[in-house]
C-alpha cells in the first residue's frame, strides 16, 4: 500500500489544495492507500520512520515542499522503502532536480507507475540532506526566508521561489565574507573572502538555481560551488547567472567535487541542509552511496 505524508501549510496552504486534489483521483482510480498529515517540524521524519517499519508499506509518498521531502527523506534513509513526490511547496527543487512534474496529476501518475531506483544522500554534521547543503550566505538566505513574511505572501500569488531572491538583495548589504579552511578527500586548500559554498547531490537550489549544473544523485560524488573574493556590486551582478549556470565560468567562482569534505571557516558559517537550518561552521560533509529509494 502507498502511504502519503502530507504537509497542509506547505507554499501558503497549497499542500492541503493539492491533496484534495490528489485524494479524489486516487479515489476515482480505485486505488488502496494510506494517508497522515504532519503537525510539526520534524513531524514528517517521524512519520516517515513509523511508515518504513509497516510491512503493508510499499512507497512513502511526500505532499509538500522540499522541507517536507527533506524530513520524509531522512526517516526512509537507509530502508528498502522508495520516497516519492507530489510537489507542492515554494521552490520544489527536488522534483526539478528528478524532473519529477510540477502537475500534481503526472506527479501521481509516476508515483503510481512505482519504478524505484537508489540514489545517493549526503551527510553534513549528522543531518542527512538529498538535494543539497549550503554554507555561508546561502545558509543565512535559507534561515531568512524561511522566517519570511514576503515568502508567505509570494506563495499565496504563486511565486514562492522569488522569496530567495528578495532574501539575496537584502542580505547583500549586511554579509560580511570570511576566510575558508576547505579539505576535499585528504587535500587541504584555503580561501580568502568566501561568500557562500554550496554541498551538493542534486543540481538545483534556492527554488530553481543551477547551483552545481553537474550534480548527479548516484555519481558517488559531492559537488561544490565556491564563490570567493568578489566585491557586493559585482556579487550582484552576475547573481542572476545561477539560474542557467553560467556562473561557474566566473573566475570567482571554483567547483570542486569530492566524498568526504570538512569546512573551517575563520567566523561561524550558518548551514542549511535542503534548505532547513542545520547549525553552523565546522562542518564535516560525507556521500552515502545508494542510501535512497525513489520513484
Amino acid at each position: 500500500m502507498i502511504k502519503f505524508v502530507i504537509n497542509r501549510y506547505s507554499g501558503n496552504g497549497r499542500g492541503e489544495a493539492v491533496w484534495q486534489q490528489v485524494e479524489r483521483a486516487l479515489r476515482d482510480k480505485g486505488v488502496v492507500y494510506g494517508c497522515t498529515f504532519t503537525e510539526r517540524q520534524g513531524h514528517a521524519r517521524e512519520l516517515a520512520m513509523e511508515l518504513a517499519g509497516d510491512a503493508n508499506t510499499s512507497a512513502v509518498v511526500a505532499v509538500g515542499g522540499d522541507g517536507t521531502v527533506h524530513e520524509v527523506a531522512g526517516g526512509l534513509a537507509g530502508t528498502a522503502v522508495p520516497l516519492g513526490c507530489i510537489p507542492a511547496g515554494s521552490g520544489n527543487d527536488y522534483a526539478r532536480s528528478l524532473s519529477i512534474p510540477q502537475s500534481w496529476e503526472s506527479a501521481l501518475e509516476r508515483v503510481l507507475a512505482s519504478k524505484s531506483r537508489p540514489i545517493d544522500t549526503g551527510v553534513i554534521n549528522g543531518k542527512i540532506f538529498v538535494i543539497s547543503s549550503g554554507i555561508g550566505f546561502d545558509g543565512d538566505v535559507a534561515k531568512i526566508t524561511n522566517g519570511s513574511w514576503y515568502k508567505r505572501w509570494l506563495n499565496r500569488i504563486g511565486a514562492g521561489s522569488l522569496s530567495y531572491v528578495v532574501t539575496v538583495l537584502r542580505l547583500l548589504v549586511t554579509y560580511r565574507p570570511c576566510d575558508v579552511r576547505l579539505e576535499v578527500d585528504g587535500i587541504m586548500t584555503s580561501y580568502k573572502n568566501v561568500w557562500l559554498l554550496a554541498v551538493a547531490n542534486m543540481p538545483y537550489y534556492g527554488g530553481g538555481m543551477k547551483i552545481c549544473p553537474d550534480a548527479r544523485d548516484d555519481d558517488g560524488t559531492l559537488h561544490m560551488c565556491l564563490v570567493e573574493n568578489i566585491g557586493r556590486l559585482h556579487f550582484l551582478r552576475f547573481f542572476p547567472r545561477v539560474f542557467k549556470g553560467t556562473h561557474v565560468e566566473h573566475p570567482a567562482v571554483h567547483m570542486l567535487s569530492g566524498s568526504k569534505i570538512r569546512i573551517v571557516g575563520t567566523a561561524p558559517m550558518t548551514i542549511h541542509a535542503d534548505g532547513e537550518f542545520g547549525g553552523e561552521t565546522p562542518a564535516d560533509v560525507v556521500v552515502l552511496r545508494e542510501r535512497l529509494y525513489v520513484l
